[in-house]
């Protein structure tokens, strides 16, 4: 799959996306996507600056008779070759791992466990590592529809790039409120939604008060046939007290294509 236009991608966690809810148990589903641009912008006359990126997800799930297993993947790289003559390139990636169970799933009220490696080194952040668990309750189920609460807690380590101090890293470590409500919605039978909201709170003593993070994350996705679909989406983050100061708010579109298999 590819693209010929310049892409913004998010990396807001919508563990919706891999879910299965099929009443069979004992198999492996996934999706995975993969697109790739590149454009130029002016620099001057015989000087612009040259863009390349190349992203990738692969979502994987295993459903078993009680349990069920995602492993969720992300990586976006961005090269930018900003003057040419002396061969000066500045590198963007960010990415995530994230690996979560679901217990008892067939339950109302099940439980889960997740743990998590990220890095998105466009806004300083070298490294995020987490691990936690919670519950996960389900408020309504249709045929092609359901709307689900989260709620647990998990500890939250960070490294953070001080775009103020050349060479310094901020680290923090943080118990953190974790929670999340989420939808999925099958309009017809080619067009179908989900989206998902993240509120997640925790006390920072360095700085005696609390550090509220709010995420979203929708998906509008159209089926061309059995294998491939065409995807919008939106996310979305609003951190009210950044580690480091960087911008509070930041949120990305996208449109690609995803495989089935």
């Amino acid at each position: 799959m590819c693209s010929s236009s310049p892409k913004v991608f998010g990396q807001i966690l919508n563990i919706e996306q891999s879910r299965v809810d099929r009443d069979t148990s004992g198999y492996f589903t996934g999706k995975a996507g993969f697109s790739f641009s590149m454009f130029n912008r002016n620099a001057g006359k015989d000087n612009p600056n040259n863009y390349l990126q190349l992203t990738f997800t692969g979502d994987v799930a295993y459903v078993a008779e009680k349990h069920s297993y995602l492993l969720l993947n992300y990586y976006n790289y961005l090269l930018v070759n900003y003057d040419s003559k002396e061969l000066r390139n500045t590198v963007a990636s960010t990415g995530y791992s994230h690996f979560r169970v679901n217990l008892f799933r067939k339950r109302r009220l099940s439980n889960e466990l997740f743990t998590q490696l990220q890095a998105d080194k466009a806004r300083g952040l070298e490294l995020r590592t987490l691990a936690g668990g919670g519950v996960r309750y389900r408020l309504l189920k249709r045929k092609n529809s359901g709307i689900y609460l989260g709620s647990g807690f998990m500890h939250e380590h960070e490294e953070w790039e001080n775009p103020e101090e050349e060479n310094r890293l901020i680290t923090s470590d943080l118990l953190i409120s974790t929670n999340y409500a989420s939808i999925k919605a099958k309009i017809n039978e080619l067009v179908s939604t989900e989206g998902i909201v993240y509120y997640q709170v925790g006390y920072d003593n360095r700085i005696d008060t609390f550090r509220n993070r709010v995420s979203g994350d929708v998906t509008l996705q159209v089926k061309l046939n059995t294998r491939f679909s065409f995807k919008t989406n939106f996310s979305c983050t609003f951190e009210d007290e950044p580690i480091v100061p960087v911008t509070n708010f930041v949120y990305a579109i996208s449109n690609g294509i995803q495989v089935q298999f």
